[in-house]
């Protein structure tokens, strides 16, 4: 396709897999709609391409603030593609969310200069990005409910900061890779808790592209520091160069300056000599021992049973059905899910 607005080649990079959706046909619209015939926001497209071609790829003023927020939603199950727009902060840059929802639902979040004409290739250098874990979160976030929670802090939000020199989202597929194969560290295994829970949905947020590794490092210092290092953070090792040096105090490297590549084999060093750092974040621990917490994740979950249903599995066994019987009664996904019920392997904290 050919657009008036979009860099092709960066929306390639740097958004989600479309799905066959025709995703970038209806942004380039939206786009249309915005700059061309929505009175409040008249040319404000054009203004933020030609920043893109006004200031070169290191400058480090690139990106100006806007008000502009696009959401674009699509449904992988039903095929629905919706977008719209708002104004949002003026203190921030002007942002796309890419919501996909199906199985899981997650939200990309891209700043929408990098998207646009005359940015250049967003793919040099290195990218700064945040994966966020955000439980409760009830109805799916729409853009005023996610910049009302993230301006708060939210002690329902995880978060895990990271850099790379490729491709953030093909480093996100390797994160993926490594939680289908059980990999323990922390936010991995924070991400798959969350499968299957109703109300917990998953932002991943490109902060910067183009950086240097210099660069990269110090901002992934300072953001595990304020966000991802404490009660609510997913990264095993502090971030950027104090992390280097805390791997090598550990004796896990020869030396403090090292690659990206060789961290990543120090933290699995990590993992293997100290098993119990990879253990889910401390205060997801403290939530599972809370009965509450504990039953609303199971009522929230697919494929488990309710309260109501465990209840009636211990009513139906004290009266003599079979498990075959009690299976059918109570709607239970199988006999097995009943069978350890009644054996006490399962749900064996609801009374």
């Amino acid at each position: 396709m050919k657009s008036s607005y979009l860099d092709l080649h960066n929306c390639k990079a740097l958004l989600p897999n479309s799905h066959g959706l025709p995703i970038l046909k209806r942004l380039d619209k939206c786009l249309t709609y915005i700059n061309e015939e929505d009175l409040n926001t008249s040319g404000s497209i054009t203004r933020l391409i030609d920043r893109n071609k006004q200031n070169p790829l290191n400058s480090k003023n690139r990106l100006c603030n806007s008000s502009i927020e696009i959401s674009q939603k699509a449904n992988l199950l039903t095929r629905e593609l919706e977008i719209n727009s708002i104004k949002g902060p003026s203190d921030q840059p002007a942002l796309l969310h890419v919501i996909l929802s199906g199985e899981i639902f997650w939200k990309a979040v891209i700043p929408l200069q990098y998207l646009l004409k005359g940015w250049g290739n967003a793919n040099d250098g290195y990218q700064c990005y945040v994966h966020t874990i955000s439980y409760n979160t009830g109805p799916k976030m729409d853009i005023e409910q996610y910049l009302q929670r993230f301006s708060t802090n939210s002690k329902d939000d995880y978060y895990y900061v990271g850099i790379t020199g490729r491709n953030w989202l093909k480093r996100l597929d390797e994160h993926m890779s490594e939680i289908r194969r059980g990999n323990r560290r922390r936010f991995y295994s924070a991400w798959k808790e969350g499968l299957g829970i109703n109300d917990v949905q998953y932002i991943s947020v490109l902060k910067h592209v183009n950086k240097t590794y210099e660069e990269a490092m110090t901002w992934e210092e300072h953001a595990v520091d304020k966000i991802a290092y404490g009660s609510q953070g997913l990264n095993m090792i502090a971030g950027g160069f104090k992390g280097l040096k805390q791997l090598h105090r550990l004796g896990l490297t020869a030396r403090e300056n090292i690659s990206l590549q060789e961290r990543e084999k120090a933290i699995t060093e990590y993992i293997r000599k100290y098993p119990r750092a990879g253990i889910p974040n401390p205060l997801i621990s403290e939530l599972w021992k809370d009965d509450e917490f504990y039953l609303k994740v199971l009522k929230n979950r697919n494929k488990t049973l309710t309260p109501d249903q465990v209840k009636s599995i211990r009513i139906l066994n004290v009266k003599g059905l079979t498990i075959e019987e009690i299976t059918k009664k109570v709607n239970a996904l199988n006999e097995r899910q009943v069978r350890n019920v009644i054996n006490g392997i399962t749900y064996k904290r609801m009374d």
